[in-house]
């Protein structure tokens, strides 16, 4: 079943963000309408000869966007929802807007064309068990991993994060999470290091702002204080998912890492390449043993 996502979207500064991020996880055609809020009923007011009163109201007030988009993929919904949440600072806040979901039974025209299935290449096994491991469920590795997820608030100072993870020294990125526990974002080691390392050694970064693309990147990473200034965007895996995605999705975010999170998209686990490595090795090399090699 698809689903129509609807977001009435108060701070229009916000819309080109959104829509870019949309753009990049690949969320179909946005539908994008000019809006107001309920004081602007400019036509009636004007019908009983009362136009005068919509003065009284700051047109800057009221006028909102709304964002209307047709998903029949459950994840890329979920997806798009956090996105949405992260960009707009969270829909609990006073006059940040609203987003709904509603359950669509039809749709016509989602698209133009059936969309294609990708055709998977598959290169010749390295070892006979693989076929098996790659489709081992992520909660499987989890529970062998015992890894404890390294969870930091979306307001946690950098220097913070950096004492959580320190804590926590196989888990290589750091799941950023709003006040309900929601993910909303992931900050890995490498970041961190350079965000925390621009304060410590700023001469080793300003050698290479040679253009001017890099000097206002360069500019950016100074005003880098939480955790949520350096995030990137969520991503995550679900029981249920296997080994093959988990490892898709490291390798297409250059992650070393991902957090499984629940139906609530709360970080109930952690999954690390390295660790993920080594499980892979260690059933080459049980089964080289049980052969007797």
């Amino acid at each position: 079943m698809s689903n129509l996502l609807l977001i009435i979207l108060n701070n229009t500064d916000m819309l080109p963000d959104l829509l870019k991020v949309w753009r990049e996880i690949g969320v179909p055609g946005t539908t994008i309408l000019n809006s107001a809020g309920g004081y602007a009923s400019n036509l009636w007011f004007n019908r009983v000869g009362l136009g005068a009163i919509n003065k009284l109201f700051d047109a800057g007030e009221v006028q909102t966007r709304t964002l209307i988009a047709v998903l029949d993929d459950d994840k890329l919904l979920a997806q798009a929802i956090v996105e949405a949440d992260r960009i707009v600072g969270g829909f609990d806040r006073p006059n940040s807007g609203i987003m709904v979901v509603v359950p669509v039974s039809q749709t016509f025209g989602v698209f133009k064309a059936p969309p294609s299935t990708p055709k998977e290449v598959s290169p010749p096994a390295l070892r006979s068990n693989w076929s098996v491991l790659r489709d081992t469920p992520v909660e499987t590795v989890d529970s062998l991993l015992s890894l404890e997820p390294t969870i930091v608030s979306g307001d946690m100072l950098l220097d913070d994060v950096a004492q959580a993870m320190l804590a926590h020294p196989c888990v290589h990125v750091a799941s950023v999470v709003a006040e309900d526990g929601r993910l909303i974002g992931l900050l890995d080691l490498q970041t961190l290091a350079d965000d925390l390392f621009l304060h410590i050694l700023p001469e080793e970064f300003l050698s290479e702002t040679t253009t001017f693309k890099k000097m206002m990147a360069y500019a950016d990473k100074t005003r880098t204080i939480t955790a949520q200034d350096a995030m990137v965007p969520a991503a995550w895996v679900k029981h249920g998912d296997t080994v093959k995605e988990a490892f898709k999705l490291m390798h297409e975010n250059k992650l070393p890492g991902l957090p499984l999170v629940d139906d609530l998209y709360q970080v109930v686990g952690y999954i690390n390449l390295m660790e993920l490595l080594a499980l892979c090795t260690q059933a080459k090399i049980d089964t080289d043993l049980k052969d007797g090699k």
